[in-house]
C-alpha cells in the first residue's frame, strides 16, 4: 500500500495487522508494561462483589469484596474492605481485612490498615497506627526500622 502527495512523492506504508496497533490513547510502552504485569484485577470504589477470585497475579480492592481469593499479590487500598478467606504470596493492607488470611511471604499493614481474624504469615510489618487482632501466627520475621514487628501469637 502507498500514499502520494499530489503525485510528487510516493511513500510506502507498512503492512500492519490489528494486533500491531495499540488502542487509541494508550502509549505502546504503557501497553507492553501492563501486559507484562500479568493478570491484574481492580475492584473499584463503590463496587460490591461477592464470590471467588483465583489465578490472579494482582488483586487491588478499593470497593467491597466478600468471598474467597487466591492470588499472588493482594492490595486493599484505604477505602477497600475484604471479608472472607484469602491465600496470597504478599499482602499490603491500607483498608480493612476481616477473615482468614494466609500470606506465604510478606504481610504489610499500613497506618490506616486493619486486619482481624485468623492471620498466618511468613513475614510482617505493621506501621504505627495499623491494627492487627485475632489469632495471629508466624513462621518468620523481617527487620525494618521505624516499624512495629510482630513475632508472636496474640
Amino acid at each position: 500500500m502507498t500514499i502520494s502527495d499530489n503525485n510528487k512523492k510516493v511513500l510506502p506504508l507498512p503492512n500492519l495487522g490489528l494486533s500491531d496497533i495499540p488502542p487509541k490513547g494508550i502509549d505502546s510502552e504503557v501497553l507492553s508494561s501492563s501486559i507484562s504485569q500479568g493478570n491484574r484485577m481492580t475492584i473499584g470504589p463503590g463496587i460490591e462483589m461477592k464470590g471467588e477470585i483465583s489465578k490472579c497475579a494482582v488483586l487491588v480492592i478499593e470497593g467491597e469484596v466478600e468471598g474467597t481469593v487466591q492470588c499472588q499479590q493482594l492490595e486493599i487500598l484505604s477505602r477497600g474492605v475484604f471479608k472472607g478467606t484469602a491465600q496470597v504470596e504478599t499482602a499490603e493492607i491500607e483498608g480493612i481485612f476481616d477473615g482468614d488470611l494466609n500470606v506465604s511471604g510478606l504481610l504489610k499493614i499500613e497506618k490506616s490498615g486493619s486486619v482481624s481474624g485468623n492471620v498466618f504469615y511468613n513475614q510482617i510489618t505493621v506501621s504505627a497506627g495499623g491494627q492487627l487482632s485475632g489469632k495471629v501466627k508466624n513462621s518468620g520475621v523481617i527487620e525494618s526500622s521505624g516499624e512495629i514487628i510482630a513475632d508472636k501469637e496474640g
